[in-house]
Parts: structure tokens; sequence; C-alpha cells
């Protein structure tokens, strides 16, 4: 609805988003004859098919015309993408706009996603946000990321975006995300309960500002994280709580309820963006898969001392106990003994020294790997000795299948570990830039080992 041949427009950007991918669209103008090659229609009414999603483009003046006509239409889910309606205290008229919206929708059995938001991006399937693909020649548009498993809800639709531009710089891809905006109907816990029964998805990543139905919300999580990893990501000061009341229009829950009411049900919340985007980067690549075991006790290997201690710094300040550390058996010592150097000294964390080759490198993960009271490898290499090389990458990864143990790896330093932080990627192996990070995804993972192993 309010589809268009003007470029730059909401209504243009819509329809051009989706002219490649698996739907049929029907733009419609009062108007326009035509709109991108495709035939316009005056109405909705106009369709002769069925409707399963609309998507309102149109300014908040037209929106209830729009949204009667739908309702006449039997249109299963309308998407309002359009704002300026009670996001802001000054549009006083919003919120009774909002009111008579859900009103004309219930009467239909009608669903809402909006106002004020960009909707749904389900590629190759539908597409209904407002902004063109981001191109490199003019530095504008959202990315999409590649097909994966990763879903997102989100109330902020420019939070949406820098997800996926970051899903997209690290490789990672994505199955479903949805932005609800003003959320004057579906909310965040309507999505969690559907992306229960969404097999393509691993980890839900969802990002609110306020909550409308707290009980609703932490049951809808709690079953979610029953079946699949749930980071939450909710500001809780009170300066964000009011920037959040001038934004979606939310208000802010007691946060210290709140915080207690997830860690009952076990579901993580994320303090910063920069953590949110972590716990779901870990949890996309290390499935429950690997960390549903008896133990998850952990080895740490690198081939620089300072980097050794800046791991076991950073799984102290993560709150890893230290027994959370395997024990290197009489025997495994001897091992390590045998292959090392005389000048390296066997610990947990392990520091190997800076000649170690590639061949040693590896052979020393793989020994590790063998080991029963071994169920996680944090691997820091640094790539800076010239006697590394990229092999490491593919034994790595190959090891890591051979043994069914997850292996997580920092690459710490400048371009370089840049280049060879992307290979890991490339090989599915979950890596970071910092010891920080690594002890952070450690620790999250061995939280959700301990969460699946109280189910059992």
């Amino acid at each position: 609805m309010g589809a268009s041949q003007k470029h730059g427009s909401l209504g243009y950007h819509v329809v051009k988003n989706n002219l490649h991918l698996r739907n049929t669209i029907y733009p419609v103008h009062p108007t326009y004859d035509t709109v991108l090659g495709l035939k316009a229609h005056k109405s909705v009414l106009d369709i002769p098919e069925e409707i399963d999603v609309t998507v309102s483009v149109v300014g908040p003046d037209n929106t209830l015309q729009v949204v009667e006509e739908c309702a006449s239409a039997k249109v299963k889910f309308l998407i309002i993408v359009t704002s300026r309606f009670g996001e802001a205290e000054r549009f006083r008229e919003g919120k009774l706009l909002e009111k008579k919206i859900v009103e004309v929708a219930r009467k239909s059995h009608m669903r809402i996603v909006g106002p004020n938001c960009i909707g749904v991006l389900n590629i190759p399937y539908f597409n209904s946000t407002f902004v063109p693909e981001y191109s490199p020649f003019t530095l504008e548009g959202m990315p999409i990321p590649n097909r994966g498993n990763i879903n997102i809800v989100s109330e902020s639709g420019s939070i949406s975006g820098l997800v996926t531009a970051w899903l997209v710089e690290h490789g990672l891809g994505l199955n479903k995300l949805v932005n609800y905006g003003n959320g004057i109907d579906l909310v965040a816990e309507d999505f969690m309960e559907y992306f229960l029964k969404d097999k393509d998805c691993d980890v839900v990543g969802v990002y609110v500002e306020g909550i409308r139905n707290g009980r609703k919300f932490i049951e809808a999580t709690r079953k979610l994280n029953e079946k699949k990893p749930v980071i939450i990501l909710k500001p809780g000061s009170e300066l964000a709580s009011k920037a959040a009341q001038s934004h979606t229009g939310t208000v802010a829950t007691n946060d210290l309820i709140f915080d207690a009411a997830l860690r009952q049900v076990h579901v993580q919340r994320a303090r910063t963006f920069g953590e949110f985007c972590s716990a779901v980067k870990t949890h996309s690549m290390i499935s429950d898969k690997y960390v549903r075991r008896a133990t998850f006790s952990c080895a740490g290997i690198t081939n620089a001392g300072g980097l050794k201690v800046l791991l076991a710094e950073s799984l102290r300040q993560n709150d890893v106990p230290e027994s959370a550390l395997s024990v290197f058996s009489p025997q495994l010592f001897e091992e390590l003994e045998e292959i090392l150097p005389s000048n390296v000294t066997v610990t947990n964390p392990l520091d190997i020294v800076g000649d170690a080759s590639s061949e040693t490198y590896s052979q020393i993960i793989e020994l590790l790997l063998t080991q029963e009271n071994v169920d996680c490898l944090l691997s820091i290499p640094s790539f800076e000795p010239a006697s590394l090389r990229e092999d490491l990458v593919k034994d790595t990864a190959r090891l890591m299948l051979n043994y069914g143990k997850p292996i997580i790896v920092a690459v710490v330093g400048g371009e370089l570990a840049q280049i060879i932080r992307d290979k890991f990627q490339k090989v599915c192996v979950l890596s970071f830039s910092t010891p920080e990070d690594l002890a952070f995804a450690y620790r999250i993972l061995r939280k959700r080992h301990q969460f699946l192993k109280s189910r059992l």
C-alpha cells in the first residue's frame, strides 16, 4: 500500500526489495497503472488473490483507511512501517489512532506489526524493509546477510539494521529478523512463541526497550530458551528508559525485577551491544550439541607467554572458576614434556613458546582434545612469529570436527590478525580479537552447559 515509481521513496524500495524474492507482489496505488513493471491496483480490495501480508507505507492520515480496506479484504497480517503515531508525547493523536487501528484489526482477526518499524526480513521469501540493499559504491543501504541460523527480534529499526551489518561483517547468517516498532499488537513475546517451531533457527537475539506484559514475556523466553539459546538486550538505566519512551513509546519495567526474572528462567541478558553480538555469534557457531556433555572443562593453549597470562586473567574477570580448567594427568604431562622444548613449563593454560611450528601447535591441540577431561579448547595463536602458518587454521577446524569438541580462538593484533580471523570464520571456527571476548564466550557456553545438564 503506497507503492511508488519515485526513486528513493518508501514505496519504491519496498517493491524493489521484493522483486527478486520468492513471492508474488501486488503494488497498490490510487493513480499508477504500473510500479516497477508490475501491474498496480487502486485498492487492496481489487486484488483477486488471497493476501497473506500487506505492507503499508502511507502516512498516518491515511493509515486507518488502509487498515479498514485490509480488514475487508481479509488480509492476515499488516505491517505498518511509517512513523508519527504514538511513539512521541507530542503526537497525542497518534495514540488514539493506534487504538482505532487495533480495534478495526481485531474485528477481522488481522494481526499488526508496527507502526514505526521496518517489519520482517525473511530472505529469500520476504523483505518489508524500506531501505535499499547496501551498495559499496554509494555507501548507503542495509546489508543483507546470507541465509543462516540466527533469528533477531528488535523493538528498534536502527538496531535491526546495525545487527544485519554486523552479521555481514562477521560472515554470519540470518534466518529471520523482525522489527515491531511501537508494537501496538504483535510484540517480542509473540514472535518468540512462533520461533519455538522454527527448525531453521539455533539462537534468538532479542532487543527490547520496554515490556508490555512481563509475565507473558518471561514465560515466552523460558519456553524458547529450553529449545535454543535466547539472548536479551534491554537497556535498564533511568536515562535509557527516558530515551526509550520517546523512541517507540514504551514504558520501562523495574530493571531489578526484570533481571531477577531472567536469571530465574536461566535466560542470558547482555549488558551492551557488544556482549549481545558476541553471545549471538557464539551460540550460532557452537550449537547445543557441542555443550550437551557430562562436563564442560577447558584447556588453554597459546604460543605467547603474555597471551597466556591475559587468558588466565580474562577467565578470572569473567567469573570462570579455577575448577573449570582441566587438570592435566601425569601421563599428559609426560607426553607434553616429550614434545615441547625444555624451556616450556607445562600448565593450564599452556604456552608452547614463540618458535613452535604449526605442526607442533596442531599436535598439541590434538593431544589435548584426546583427554577425557578436556571438553573445550581455548586457543590464542599468535601469527607474528613466522613459525605459524595458515595450515593451523584448517587443522583447527578438522580437529574440532573429528573430536566433536568446541574450539574457541582469539587472534590478537592488527591487519594480519584480522586476515587470520576471517580465515578461521570461513572454516566455521569461532574466533575473536581479544582474550576477554574468548573468555566471555567460554563463560556463556559453560552456563548453557549447566542449564542443559540441570534439565536431564
